[in-house]
């Protein structure tokens, strides 16, 4: 029998299989929910691309297709021609600049560091946070300097496929308070840099962007070995999942809840006691993200949430 779609109350799009699918997952029922964002930062920057919607590359858990595996990726990914400019996403001040083959950034090519102050400090991780810093990898080319002064929409240099790339993109980050990711303050525990948490969040938290609220929720035919399984999927308006929860466990990746990220290797690693994650690719020609959820034991619920708290729970 044909998959069920129904639009929620809070216009979310809802993809369940009937009771009698041939999903293989026995159906389900799914509701829309709401939650807590897991921040809000009490400022709006603009996007540092003008073409905000060309991302081949969001935040979070993702298949590096380059890698050939899993990836916890930092930032999100902007394609456009090479050379197109490159712009600050506010006022701020030039915190550093890296030239391509750097020690800071090895792979990073030419990268521009921008501290941008808050006017209200939020908290994060029980810790005060007053400022941001973008970070943009990859450009051709560098127009600013250390120590320079910034406004808002000022090119600060071009699009490129400088460092270890192999297609002309920005990669963007926003980091809080810090710099220093959360394996370097482990490294380096008498840097003035540490703060004891990972500082990358989604740009999407301080950046305006589409939010389609069209995300789907179905189970699908578990993989040999699980007892359940179930497919997310989100159009290019909601490149923006946050949270994931069941009765077994949740998972946060903007605040890092359920997630290791004392290093690389262990949040790259989508293999948890109650769930296995699954991204596929997702490209630049790609309209549909699609993620599965392997689970063990068959969950009472599955919830999933983005950067506003607003999200589907399936009811199998």
């Amino acid at each position: 029998m044909a998959a069920m779609r129904v639009v929620t109350s809070l216009g979310v799009l809802a993809s369940v299989g009937a009771a009698c699918g041939d999903d293989g997952g026995g159906g389900g029922r799914v509701t829309a929910v709401t939650g807590p964002p897991p921040l809000v930062v009490p400022a709006t920057f603009a996007p540092p691309v003008p073409h905000p919607a060309a991302i081949s590359s969001t935040f979070g858990p993702r298949w590096k297709i380059s890698a050939g595996r899993t990836d916890f990726h930092p930032g999100v990914d902007w394609f456009d021609a090479e050379g197109t400019p490159v712009t600050a996403i506010g006022d701020g001040v030039v915190e550093a600049v890296y030239p391509d083959g750097s020690t800071q950034f090895p792979l990073g090519g030419n990268v521009v560091a921008i501290r941008h102050a808050l006017p209200t400090p939020v908290r994060f991780h029980g810790r005060d946070v007053d400022r941001l810093f973008a970070v943009y990898l990859h450009l051709q080319t560098i127009g600013v300097s250390p120590g320079q002064a910034v406004t808002r929409g000022q090119p600060i240099g071009a699009m490129g496929q400088t460092g270890d790339t192999d297609f002309v993109h920005l990669h963007f980050e926003i980091r809080l308070q810090t710099m220093c990711s959360l394996p370097y303050q482990r490294e380096h525990p008498d840097a003035g840099c540490v703060t004891g948490f990972d500082p990358h969040v989604h740009p999407r938290l301080v950046i305006p962007g589409p939010d389609d609220d069209a995300i789907t929720l179905a189970p699908i035919a578990p993989s040999p070995g699980d007892a359940y399984a179930v497919r997310y999927t989100a159009t290019r308006g909601d490149l923006d999942l946050d949270a994931i929860a069941t009765d077994a466990g949740a998972l946060g990746f903007d605040a890092r809840r359920g997630l290791d990220a004392s290093s690389l290797a262990t949040l790259d690693d989508f293999r948890y006691p109650w769930l296995t994650l699954a991204p596929q690719p997702f490209a630049s020609t790609d309209e549909v993200l699609v993620m599965d959820l392997h689970f063990p034991t068959r969950p009472a619920f599955v919830e999933v949430r983005d950067l506003d708290g607003d999200g589907l729970r399936l009811t199998p």
